[in-house]
């Protein structure tokens, strides 16, 4: 029985490597909506959003870039998050979620020039969340947040934990986006 044990570990070792990386994440921001039915250019989409997060001081993470060619046009989905360097074993992240429906090439004149722009059906989706990290953290054991939430609630509040910090800047970083892309 022991054999057939060690045998199992030498052929997978991550099913009995424990997971150190545990982050707990709070969601903030929920589904922040933008659409757009007309003319613009993708490229100067992804320029405005990469200006936005120099910006902010932000590192990109791409999570989905696809292309999917169809009759009617392409179909682009463009995922990221968007987060600050973590701060006390806490990270700031904005998920932004670009849907273009539809695309097509269309050329415009504009100043006596012929310009080469898409045209697309777009709708934009912005969240933002917390991540904490939970790794040998005492104050994130169910009993002692059972009894801060009842003295928080009932006796006395304490005072801001670490996560609820770090919830303001996030929510509005979430709304900068949309406000600066809505102007675009």
């Amino acid at each position: 029985m022991f054999t057939i044990i060690i045998r199992l570990y030498q052929k997978c070792p991550p099913l009995f490597q424990q997971n150190n990386n545990m982050v707990e994440k709070k969601h903030l921001v929920f589904d922040l909506r933008l659409s757009y039915n007309g003319p613009l250019s993708i490229e100067e989409f992804y320029a405005e959003v990469e200006k936005w997060m120099d910006k902010k001081g932000m590192h990109k993470e791409l999570k989905r870039k696809t292309e999917d060619v169809k009759p009617k046009g392409k179909k682009i989905e463009w995922i990221i998050e968007a987060w600050r360097s973590p701060v006390r074993a806490v990270k700031q992240v904005v998920r932004l979620r670009a849907l273009f429906n539809d695309v097509k090439e269309i050329r415009i004149k504009k100043k006596g020039r012929s310009i080469r722009i898409n045209q697309a059906d777009v709708l934009i989706v912005i969240d933002g969340f917390l991540e904490t990290s939970l790794t040998s953290r005492w104050t994130q054991k169910p009993t002692y947040q059972f009894f801060r939430t009842l003295f928080d609630k009932y006796i006395w509040e304490i005072g801001m934990g670490v996560g609820e910090r770090h919830e303001g800047p996030v929510t509005d970083d979430c709304y900068d986006l949309h406000k600066s892309l809505k102007a675009f």
